[in-house]
C-alpha cells in the first residue's frame, strides 16, 4: 500500500494533506496537478487509503501520517478493493464523457459501506468534455459531507473556472537530481519494490545500480521521478549510455570506421539522448578541468578518462566541441540524415583532440 513516505520533493502537498487530515478539515474536491511519474496517483491513493484507515499512525513527531496496514480498509485497499475508494475508468482514451460522470455523480448519492469517507479518484480528469464538467460541478456545489473528489490532471487550462474555483489545487513540483539519485538508490536496495511514486508506470522491481548510473539517469529525468524509474528499467537506455560512454573514452583514438559504425546504429528514437549524454560528459570533462576536483561529477567513476580528457583539451576546444553538438542538433531536426550528421559530429568532436 502507497504512504506518504513513499513520495519525494513534494513537501509542501504532504504537509497541506496531513493537515487536513490531523484537523479534519478535509475539502470535498482536490487536484493534483502534474505530470505522469511525478507521483500524483501515488498521493492520491495515500492520500485515499490515510482517510479510510481505522488506526491511522503518524511518523517523525506526528508529522507524517500513515495508514497501520492492518485494519480491514487498509487491507482493502492494499489489494485495490476497498469498496469506498472508486477509480473512475472512462472508454475513450482521448475524453471524459458526460455520462461517466452521470454514473459516478449517481453513486456519491449512496452512502459509505463501511467508512467515513467515500472517495473517487479521477484520472486524466483534464479530458473531461465541457457536459462531464458541467455535471460535475452540480455535485461540487452540494456535496454529501462524506464525498471526497480527487481529480488527478496534466494541467488545468482545459477546466472551467466554476471547477477550478471549487477545488483545492495541488501543483507537483520538479524533483532534484540528488533528491532523485537517492531515490533511485533506495528503491534498488529494495527487493520486490512496488515502483513507489511511479505509480503509474509497470510497477516491476528497479535493478540495482551504481551511483553514477543514479546520477545519469536522474539528470535525464527532468525532475520526475516516475520517469526516472521507466529510465532504470529501459534496456536500450541503458545499452545506449554504455556505448556512447565506450566511445568517448576512446574517442581520440577511435577509427572513423567505428564512429560511422556506431552512428549507423543509433535509434532514430535515441538521437536527443544520445546528445545529452555527449554534452554531460564534455560537462564533467570541463568541470574538471576548471576545479581539478571530482566532486559534482556525473561520470565520477570514469574519473580516469575525464582527467585524460581534461588534460588533452583546451577550454577553447571543449567551447567548440559544445558549438559542434548544438549544431548538429539543430541539423537533426531538419531533413538530414540523422547517421550522417552524428559521424561528421563525431568526428569533427574528435578532430578537437587534435
Amino acid at each position: 500500500m502507497q504512504t506518504f513516505s513513499d513520495i519525494i520533493g513534494q513537501n509542501s502537498i504532504i504537509d497541506h494533506l496531513s493537515g487536513a487530515l490531523r484537523t479534519g478539515n478535509i475539502s470535498h474536491a482536490y487536484i493534483l496537478c502534474g505530470d505522469a511519474g511525478s507521483g500524483r496517483r501515488t498521493i492520491a491513493r495515500a492520500f485515499a487509503a490515510a482517510m479510510q484507515c481505522a488506526d491511522l499512525a503518524w511518523e517523525d513527531e506526528g508529522m507524517l501520517p500513515r495508514p497501520c496496514g492492518h485494519c480491514l480498509s487498509c487491507l482493502q485497499a492494499q489489494t485495490d478493493n476497498q469498496p469506498d475508494i472508486i477509480t473512475v475508468t472512462h472508454e475513450k482514451p482521448g475524453s471524459i464523457s458526460v455520462s461517466e460522470i452521470r454514473r459516478m455523480r449517481a453513486d456519491v448519492q449512496i452512502k459509505p459501506y463501511a467508512n467515513p469517507y467515500k472517495v473517487y479518484i479521477i484520472p486524466d480528469a483534464e479530458k473531461m468534455t465541457v457536459q462531464a464538467q458541467n455535471a460535475l460541478l452540480k455535485t461540487l456545489e452540494e456535496p454529501p459531507a462524506y464525498a471526497v473528489i480527487l481529480l488527478i490532471a496534466a494541467e488545468t487550462e482545459s477546466f472551467l473556472p466554476t471547477i477550478l474555483s471549487r477545488c483545492v489545487l495541488l501543483r507537483m513540483r520538479a524533483v532534484g537530481e540528488e533528491e532523485i539519485a537517492k531515490f533511485l538508490l533506495d528503491r534498488a536496495d529494495r527487493p520486490g519494490d512496488s515502483g513507489g511514486q511511479a505509480g503509474e508506470d509497470s510497477g516491476e522491481s528497479a535493478a540495482p545500480m551504481t551511483d553514477e548510473e543514479a546520477r545519469v539517469i536522474a539528470r535525464f529525468a527532468g525532475g520526475n521521478p516516475g520517469r526516472a524509474l521507466q529510465l532504470s528499467r529501459d534496456e536500450d537506455f541503458l545499452v545506449l549510455r554504455d556505448k556512447t560512454l565506450d566511445l568517448l573514452q576512446h574517442l581520440r583514438d577511435t577509427d572513423a570506421g567505428a564512429i560511422a559504425a556506431f552512428a549507423a546504429e543509433m535509434d532514430a528514437g535515441r538521437q536527443e539522448e544520445l546528445m545529452n549524454l555527449i554534452l554531460m560528459w564534455y560537462r564533467d570533462v570541463l568541470l574538471y578541468r576548471e576545479s581539478a576536483s571530482a566532486k559534482n561529477l556525473i561520470f565520477g567513476e570514469d574519473l580516469q578518462y575525464i582527467i585524460e580528457a581534461a588534460g588533452t583539451l583546451s577550454y577553447e576546444a571543449l567551447g567548440q566541441i559544445m558549438d559542434i553538438v548544438a549544431e548538429a542538433s539543430r541539423r537533426l531536426h531538419s531533413n538530414v540524415a540523422a547517421d550522417a550528421v552524428l559521424e561528421t559530429m563525431l568526428l569533427r568532436i574528435r578532430g578537437a583532440y587534435r
